[in-house]
């Protein structure tokens, strides 16, 4: 259980509950956030904001199955929001206002004719704002120690908690271009990426087995995937 409700208390509770990063950031941090998806509009009394992300294996990348890597993505989502749904309750116990961030579905903006779907609040903008990591130009998350490996969750709550510093580090190797040119569905262009053309290639449905995420090559190809290299000077 969480037993005070500070940056240090909860920390270790989210690393008790089994994540393997956690970072704060003060809802201040998320005034350039596009309107309607600030954390203060999911939670008009938010003040911090609680980033947790739980580690891929690498091995999940060995396997020319789909099917494996698509197994402990899902696996990934349904402990990192169980772990959030936690935290949200043992700090209500404890006088808070929290509220879980879900780390995939269900979100509610979907826009039908650019086939983009937008969650209530951005994990990847929030992990930045947290401290945990920096945005690669195949827009996922790089840790300097995890790489981009990463499966992100969130708390909003109305505490004032104490805030982590926002990396100080360069996610992309200096010119690297690698996931765009790699990418099948060329959907990159080194800031954003364009779901629609993503959507077309990275997934696959059957009736009788359901849904694979079929390319992950953007996560796979990074140089950057197991953690930041140091170039030597």
């Amino acid at each position: 259980m969480i037993n005070a409700v500070n940056a240090m208390e909860i920390k270790r509770r989210v690393r008790e509950l089994g994540a393997d990063l956690c970072g704060i950031a003060p809802a201040a941090r998320f005034e350039d956030a596009p309107q309607g998806f600030q954390p203060t509009d999911v939670l008009k009394e938010c003040k911090s904001i609680i980033v947790v992300a739980l580690r891929f294996p690498l091995s999940t990348l060995s396997s020319s199955s789909p099917a494996a890597y698509t197994f402990v993505r899902n696996q990934l989502c349904g402990k990192i929001d169980t772990l959030t749904f936690q935290i949200s309750s043992e700090l209500e116990q404890l006088g808070c206002c929290a509220v879980p961030v879900p780390s995939s579905e269900p979100y509610e903006f979907w826009d039908e004719s650019r086939r983009h779907g937008q969650g209530i609040v951005s994990l990847k903008h929030a992990a930045v704002r947290a401290g945990l990591g920096k945005m690669g130009k195949n827009t996922l998350l790089i840790n300097d120690q995890l790489g981009n490996m990463l499966w992100l969750g969130a708390v909003l709550a109305d505490a004032d908690l104490e805030p982590d510093q926002v990396a100080d580090y360069q996610a992309c190797l200096p010119n690297c271009n690698i996931c765009l040119e790699a990418c099948p569905a060329k959907a990159l262009d080194g800031i954003t990426i364009e779901q629609r053309q993503c959507r077309a290639v990275s997934a696959k449905y059957s009736e009788g087995g359901g849904g694979v995420y079929t390319c992950n090559l953007c996560r796979k190809i990074c140089p950057q995937y197991r953690g930041i290299k140091v170039e030597a000077g």
